[in-house]
């Protein structure tokens, strides 16, 4: 993924760009060599319906999910959740469906159900497929992780930065797990390492620069006492 992309909304948004751009030609070189040309019409209108009405629903979807989590009520909430689970349900093994994973382990973060929405987020990571969603879904899960004191198993997580347009958001978090597991010189690494990234794409560094300020400081007392 170009490093131009900055923040995860951009990176989720240039995922799905892609597919669009490029999951056509994708598809054709598979059915060409598993199936040959005279299967390709009839599978070729299966693809672009099913194609269009998991388009249609995640846009439903995004639509619902722009209005501010405050102004939500139980029903929003409910209908959310709804369709982000058509989508798993509907067209499994698309994109789309791992969209929908995505939100609903947002939703659940959400209403502070960290078990739910690591269980959502496992089932991505667990793919084993390489690519942007699963990065994606490998760093927040190592945030969840921290919220359920799972120090281990989140820095295991963020250990190695799979691109380079991941760099900020991984060292980052490998910076708040470190300081969680009380290893304050590596997380000061850490964080520097991603104010640096984000300081090259053009990212705000305000909360990582008060994270390094406020380690600093801590180191700084610990010197002197």
């Amino acid at each position: 993924m170009s490093e131009e992309i900055r923040t995860e909304e951009e990176q989720v948004e240039a995922i799905k760009n892609w597919w669009n751009e490029n999951g056509k030609s994708l598809i054709v070189t598979v059915v060409v060599v598993l199936g040959g040309y005279f299967g390709w019409n009839g599978y070729q209108e299966q693809q672009r319906t099913q194609g269009e009405a998991a388009s249609s629903v995640y846009q439903q979807l995004v639509n619902k999910a722009t209005k501010p989590v405050t102004e939500q009520t139980e029903a929003d909430k409910l209908e959310l959740e709804t369709v982000a689970a058509q989508l798993k349900e509907e067209f499994p093994g698309s994109l789309y469906a791992k969209f929908g994973g995505l939100y609903l382990a947002k939703f659940a973060i959400e209403a502070n159900d960290f078990e739910g929405a690591a269980a959502e987020l496992k089932t991505l990571v667990d793919t084993g497929d390489k690519g942007p969603i699963t990065y994606l879904a490998q760093v927040r899960l190592a945030r969840v992780y921290i919220q359920l004191e799972k120090l281990d198993e989140a820095l295991a997580l963020v250990k190695t930065t799979p691109e380079a347009s991941f760099t900020t958001q991984y060292e980052e978090t490998k910076g708040d797990v470190l300081f969680a597991k009380g290893e304050l010189t590596a997380a000061l690494t850490a964080y520097q390492a991603a104010r640096a990234s984000a300081t090259a794409l053009g990212i705000d560094t305000q909360v990582l620069q008060r994270k390094i300020d406020d380690l600093a400081g801590a180191k700084l007392a610990d010197t002197d006492a």
